[in-house]
Protein backbone atom coordinates (compact mmCIF):
# COMPACT_ATOMS: atom_id res chain seq x y z
CA UNK A 1 0.00 0.00 0.00
CA UNK A 2 1.17 3.47 -1.25
CA UNK A 3 0.94 5.78 1.89
CA UNK A 4 0.48 9.59 1.55
CA UNK A 5 3.32 11.91 1.51
CA UNK A 6 3.96 14.37 4.05
CA UNK A 7 2.72 16.99 1.75
CA UNK A 8 -0.94 15.08 1.58
CA UNK A 9 -3.55 17.36 2.98
CA UNK A 10 -6.27 15.91 5.16
CA UNK A 11 -9.19 18.25 3.91
CA UNK A 12 -9.24 18.65 0.20
CA UNK A 13 -11.52 21.85 -1.77
CA UNK A 14 -14.59 20.05 -3.13
CA UNK A 15 -18.35 20.27 -4.56
CA UNK A 16 -20.98 19.27 -2.43
CA UNK A 17 -22.87 16.50 -3.15
CA UNK A 18 -26.01 18.16 -4.11
CA UNK A 19 -24.42 21.39 -5.55
CA UNK A 20 -24.19 22.56 -8.91
CA UNK A 21 -21.05 24.31 -10.79
CA UNK A 22 -20.47 27.83 -10.76
CA UNK A 23 -19.90 29.47 -14.26
CA UNK A 24 -16.13 29.51 -15.69
CA UNK A 25 -16.08 33.16 -15.07
CA UNK A 26 -16.66 34.54 -10.90
CA UNK A 27 -15.92 37.79 -9.85
CA UNK A 28 -15.47 37.64 -6.53
CA UNK A 29 -15.98 40.78 -4.14
CA UNK A 30 -14.03 41.01 -1.48
CA UNK A 31 -16.31 44.07 1.02
CA UNK A 32 -19.89 43.51 2.01
CA UNK A 33 -20.66 46.86 0.75
CA UNK A 34 -18.92 46.58 -2.78
CA UNK A 35 -20.50 43.22 -3.02
CA UNK A 36 -24.25 45.44 -2.31
CA UNK A 37 -23.21 47.58 -4.86
CA UNK A 38 -23.33 45.08 -7.36
CA UNK A 39 -25.86 43.74 -6.59
CA UNK A 40 -28.08 46.61 -6.86
CA UNK A 41 -26.70 47.30 -10.61
CA UNK A 42 -27.82 43.71 -11.07
CA UNK A 43 -31.02 43.58 -9.25
CA UNK A 44 -30.41 40.15 -8.01
CA UNK A 45 -33.34 38.13 -7.41
CA UNK A 46 -32.78 37.23 -3.82
CA UNK A 47 -34.40 34.06 -4.10
CA UNK A 48 -31.65 32.62 -6.90
CA UNK A 49 -28.91 33.36 -4.21
CA UNK A 50 -26.76 30.23 -3.48
CA UNK A 51 -25.50 29.74 -0.32
CA UNK A 52 -21.23 29.43 -0.49
CA UNK A 53 -19.96 28.50 2.99
CA UNK A 54 -20.17 32.11 4.93
CA UNK A 55 -21.00 34.03 1.38
CA UNK A 56 -23.33 34.46 -1.03
CA UNK A 57 -23.27 32.99 -4.91
CA UNK A 58 -25.32 33.89 -7.74
CA UNK A 59 -25.30 32.42 -11.55
CA UNK A 60 -26.25 34.88 -13.95
CA UNK A 61 -26.99 34.97 -18.10
CA UNK A 62 -27.24 38.28 -19.06
CA UNK A 63 -27.84 38.59 -23.20
CA UNK A 64 -26.08 35.23 -23.21
CA UNK A 65 -23.17 36.26 -21.50
CA UNK A 66 -22.96 33.50 -18.53
CA UNK A 67 -20.89 34.23 -15.12
CA UNK A 68 -21.17 33.96 -11.05
CA UNK A 69 -20.71 36.40 -8.56
CA UNK A 70 -19.87 35.44 -5.01
CA UNK A 71 -19.28 37.46 -1.63
CA UNK A 72 -18.50 38.54 0.12
CA UNK A 73 -15.07 37.91 1.36
CA UNK A 74 -12.78 40.49 3.26
CA UNK A 75 -8.80 39.42 3.60
CA UNK A 76 -6.63 36.41 2.03
CA UNK A 77 -7.50 33.81 4.21
CA UNK A 78 -10.98 34.08 3.70
CA UNK A 79 -10.94 34.73 0.12
CA UNK A 80 -8.91 31.80 -0.63
CA UNK A 81 -11.21 30.10 1.30
CA UNK A 82 -13.87 30.40 -1.01
CA UNK A 83 -11.24 31.22 -3.88
CA UNK A 84 -10.98 26.93 -3.60
CA UNK A 85 -13.88 26.12 -3.40
CA UNK A 86 -15.28 28.35 -6.36
CA UNK A 87 -12.68 26.41 -8.38
CA UNK A 88 -13.65 23.19 -7.29
CA UNK A 89 -17.24 24.13 -8.64
CA UNK A 90 -15.61 24.66 -12.25
CA UNK A 91 -14.11 28.31 -11.90
CA UNK A 92 -11.77 28.65 -14.36
CA UNK A 93 -11.53 32.46 -14.22
CA UNK A 94 -11.60 34.27 -11.11
CA UNK A 95 -11.31 38.05 -11.15
CA UNK A 96 -11.49 39.65 -7.50
CA UNK A 97 -12.97 43.37 -6.86
CA UNK A 98 -12.20 45.44 -4.02
CA UNK A 99 -10.99 48.47 -2.61
CA UNK A 100 -7.26 50.29 -2.04
CA UNK A 101 -5.22 52.58 -0.64
CA UNK A 102 -3.28 54.64 -2.77
CA UNK A 103 0.69 54.80 -2.24
CA UNK A 104 1.20 57.36 -5.24
CA UNK A 105 0.04 60.80 -5.50
CA UNK A 106 -1.17 60.98 -9.15
CA UNK A 107 -3.82 58.44 -7.96
CA UNK A 108 -6.44 59.28 -5.63
CA UNK A 109 -9.98 58.15 -4.55
CA UNK A 110 -12.50 56.95 -7.02
CA UNK A 111 -9.86 56.23 -9.49
CA UNK A 112 -9.12 52.35 -10.75
CA UNK A 113 -5.80 49.93 -10.01
CA UNK A 114 -5.52 46.80 -12.22
CA UNK A 115 -2.86 44.80 -10.47
CA UNK A 116 0.30 42.78 -12.45
CA UNK A 117 1.37 42.03 -9.50
CA UNK A 118 1.05 41.64 -5.87
CA UNK A 119 4.22 41.88 -3.06
CA UNK A 120 2.64 39.08 -0.21
CA UNK A 121 2.82 40.49 3.08
CA UNK A 122 -0.24 37.96 4.35
CA UNK A 123 0.08 34.61 5.74
CA UNK A 124 -2.21 32.76 3.33
CA UNK A 125 0.31 32.70 0.38
CA UNK A 126 3.40 30.61 2.28
CA UNK A 127 0.82 27.47 2.13
CA UNK A 128 0.79 27.86 -1.96
CA UNK A 129 4.37 27.33 -2.41
CA UNK A 130 5.44 29.14 -6.39
CA UNK A 131 9.01 29.55 -5.33
CA UNK A 132 8.46 33.12 -7.00
CA UNK A 133 8.98 36.04 -4.63
CA UNK A 134 5.72 38.21 -6.31
CA UNK A 135 2.86 36.45 -7.64
CA UNK A 136 1.43 37.67 -11.39
CA UNK A 137 -2.10 38.39 -12.69
CA UNK A 138 -2.97 35.90 -15.72
CA UNK A 139 -2.44 37.71 -18.98
CA UNK A 140 -5.37 36.92 -20.40
CA UNK A 141 -7.29 38.98 -17.23
CA UNK A 142 -5.20 41.78 -17.49
CA UNK A 143 -6.07 42.22 -21.19
CA UNK A 144 -9.74 41.93 -20.22
CA UNK A 145 -9.68 43.74 -17.69
CA UNK A 146 -7.66 47.00 -19.87
CA UNK A 147 -9.67 46.00 -23.26
CA UNK A 148 -13.01 46.87 -20.58
CA UNK A 149 -12.27 49.74 -19.16
CA UNK A 150 -10.84 51.07 -22.45
CA UNK A 151 -14.22 50.39 -24.28
CA UNK A 152 -16.31 52.10 -21.33
CA UNK A 153 -13.68 55.72 -20.63
CA UNK A 154 -12.68 54.28 -17.28
CA UNK A 155 -8.93 55.73 -16.35
CA UNK A 156 -6.94 53.14 -14.99
CA UNK A 157 -3.32 52.30 -13.76
CA UNK A 158 -2.21 48.78 -14.01
CA UNK A 159 1.23 48.11 -11.85
CA UNK A 160 2.32 46.47 -8.59
CA UNK A 161 0.02 46.49 -5.52
CA UNK A 162 1.09 45.21 -1.78
CA UNK A 163 -1.31 42.95 -0.23
CA UNK A 164 -1.29 43.16 4.02
CA UNK A 165 -2.87 41.51 6.50
CA UNK A 166 -2.55 44.28 9.44
CA UNK A 167 -4.01 47.48 8.31
CA UNK A 168 -3.21 49.45 11.35
CA UNK A 169 0.60 48.15 10.62
CA UNK A 170 0.82 50.50 7.43
CA UNK A 171 3.80 52.23 8.71
CA UNK A 172 5.67 55.68 7.27
CA UNK A 173 8.94 53.33 6.10
CA UNK A 174 6.14 50.68 4.82
CA UNK A 175 4.50 53.45 2.80
CA UNK A 176 7.38 55.41 1.73
CA UNK A 177 9.59 52.07 0.64
CA UNK A 178 6.75 51.24 -1.61
CA UNK A 179 5.96 54.57 -2.65
CA UNK A 180 9.96 54.71 -4.18
CA UNK A 181 9.26 51.50 -5.89
CA UNK A 182 6.66 52.15 -7.73
CA UNK A 183 3.79 50.44 -5.95
CA UNK A 184 0.50 52.10 -6.49
CA UNK A 185 -1.83 50.67 -3.81
CA UNK A 186 -1.76 48.65 -0.53
CA UNK A 187 -4.78 45.83 0.02
CA UNK A 188 -5.71 42.64 2.03
CA UNK A 189 -6.23 39.92 -0.81
CA UNK A 190 -4.62 40.38 -4.16
CA UNK A 191 -1.13 38.73 -3.61
CA UNK A 192 -3.45 35.57 -1.56
CA UNK A 193 -5.62 34.94 -4.94
CA UNK A 194 -2.87 35.68 -7.42
CA UNK A 195 -1.00 32.75 -5.93
CA UNK A 196 -3.39 30.53 -5.36
CA UNK A 197 -4.42 31.23 -9.14
CA UNK A 198 -1.10 30.40 -10.30
CA UNK A 199 -1.03 26.94 -7.73
CA UNK A 200 -4.43 25.68 -9.18
CA UNK A 201 -3.38 26.22 -13.06
CA UNK A 202 -6.72 28.84 -13.07
CA UNK A 203 -6.30 32.71 -14.63
CA UNK A 204 -6.64 35.11 -11.97
CA UNK A 205 -6.31 39.07 -11.53
CA UNK A 206 -8.29 42.00 -9.80
CA UNK A 207 -9.86 45.21 -10.00
CA UNK A 208 -9.18 48.12 -7.30
CA UNK A 209 -10.92 51.12 -6.86
CA UNK A 210 -8.93 53.38 -4.80
CA UNK A 211 -10.58 54.14 -1.35
CA UNK A 212 -8.08 55.83 0.59
CA UNK A 213 -4.99 58.27 0.01
CA UNK A 214 -2.31 57.36 1.92
CA UNK A 215 0.71 58.84 -0.29
CA UNK A 216 0.70 62.58 2.31
CA UNK A 217 1.72 59.91 5.05
CA UNK A 218 -1.96 61.66 6.44
CA UNK A 219 -4.93 58.83 5.93
CA UNK A 220 -7.21 60.07 3.85
CA UNK A 221 -10.29 58.10 3.75
CA UNK A 222 -13.43 58.03 1.13
CA UNK A 223 -14.28 54.72 1.68
CA UNK A 224 -18.20 55.21 1.43
CA UNK A 225 -17.93 58.29 0.42
CA UNK A 226 -19.66 59.67 -3.06
CA UNK A 227 -16.83 59.40 -5.58
CA UNK A 228 -16.01 56.24 -4.19
CA UNK A 229 -19.63 54.58 -4.28
CA UNK A 230 -19.73 56.39 -8.46
CA UNK A 231 -16.48 55.01 -9.02
CA UNK A 232 -17.17 51.16 -7.82
CA UNK A 233 -20.85 51.31 -9.19
CA UNK A 234 -19.53 52.31 -12.65
CA UNK A 235 -16.74 49.30 -12.24
CA UNK A 236 -19.52 46.95 -11.90
CA UNK A 237 -21.61 48.39 -14.73
CA UNK A 238 -18.41 48.13 -16.53
CA UNK A 239 -17.27 44.49 -15.78
CA UNK A 240 -20.97 43.14 -15.01
CA UNK A 241 -23.29 44.64 -17.11
CA UNK A 242 -21.12 44.63 -20.14
CA UNK A 243 -20.08 41.28 -19.55
CA UNK A 244 -18.46 38.91 -22.27
CA UNK A 245 -16.58 35.80 -22.54
CA UNK A 246 -13.03 36.11 -21.26
CA UNK A 247 -10.31 34.73 -23.92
Amino acid sequence: MKLPSEESVIIEPRKGRTESNVEETVFLFFSPTDFKIASNVLNLDESRRRRLNFAKLYDLNLNGNRFSIAGPAIGAPIAVILMERLIAMGARNIVGIGSCGSLQKDICIGDYIIPAEAIIEEGTSQHYPLGEPIPNASKKILKYLEECCLSNNLNFTIGKVWTTDAPFRETIGKITNYQNQNVLGVEMEMSALLTVGRFRGIDAGGFLVVSDELFTLKWKSGFGGDKYFSAMKAACETLLLNHRTIG
